[in-house]
C-alpha cells in the first residue's frame, strides 16, 4: 500500500517546475533541508548503551529528573545518580562491573562538590579528592 504513494509523490515531485534532475531521490541536495532532530519524549525512559546496558529514569521537560539508574549487560548496577532540572545533584556513586564501588561523591547544580573517594576493583581505597562549589579540585 505504501510503495504505490510513495511512487506517486515522487512522480509529482519531479513535475513540480524544478529544473534540476536527480537520478534518485538519495541523490537530492540535503543542506537546504536540516535532518529532523529526534525529540524526548517526557516520563520513564530506558535507553539501552552500546556495550549492551541501560539506563533507566524520568523526563521531565526534555530533562532528566530524579533517580537515574544505569546498569551493566550483566544486569549489575553500573552507577546510581539524582538529577535536578538535567543537572546532577546530590549523592553519586559508580561501581565496577564485580559490583564493588568504583567512585562516591557529591555533585551540586552539575558539579562535582565535597570529597570522592575512589576505589579498585578489591575495594582498597586508591585515593580521595576535594572539590570546591565550583568542581574545582581544592585538594588531589
Amino acid at each position: 500500500m505504501r510503495r504505490p504513494l510513495l511512487l506517486c509523490l515522487i512522480i509529482a515531485s519531479m513535475g513540480c517546475g524544478s529544473t534540476d534532475t536527480f537520478d534518485s531521490p538519495i541523490d537530492q541536495p540535503t543542506d537546504s533541508v536540516p535532518a529532523p532532530k529526534p525529540t524526548v519524549q517526557d516520563g520513564p525512559q530506558v535507553i539501552h548503551t552500546e556495550d549492551g546496558g541501560r539506563m533507566e529514569g524520568v523526563m521531565v521537560a526534555g530533562k532528566r529528573t530524579g533517580p537515574w539508574l544505569s546498569y551493566f549487560a550483566n544486569g549489575g548496577i553500573r552507577s546510581r545518580a539524582n538529577y535536578i532540572d538535567g543537572l546532577e545533584e546530590g549523592p553519586t556513586e559508580v561501581f565496577h562491573p564485580t559490583g564493588v564501588a568504583y567512585y562516591t561523591g557529591q555533585y551540586t547544580e552539575g558539579k562535582p562538590s565535597g570529597e570522592w573517594v575512589f576505589f579498585d576493583s578489591k575495594s582498597k581505597e586508591l585515593k580521595r579528592v576535594v572539590y570546591d562549589s565550583t568542581g574545582t579540585v581544592i585538594r588531589p
